[in-house]
């Protein structure tokens, strides 16, 4: 299995940029970032992502850790 595959198989169906639920295994819309991929709801969310990734990723590494 690819990591984009262990990445469809394993995480939760939820937006990085808005929290919106949806079904990963459908999302055509996909990002890596440092080795890491990320799903959107859309590509409004993707372009948002894309305009500063470093605000997501930290803002879902704080979520994670509790902070």
């Amino acid at each position: 299995m690819d990591p984009y595959e262990k990445y469809i198989a394993s995480n939760p169906s939820k937006c990085i940029v808005c929290g919106s639920a949806f079904a990963s295994e459908r999302s055509a819309i996909t990002k890596e970032f440092t080795g890491e991929y990320y799903s959107f709801c859309s590509s409004s969310c993707l372009g948002t992502f894309e305009a500063d990734p470093e605000k997501f990723v930290r803002f879902e590494e704080e979520e994670e850790n509790g902070h």
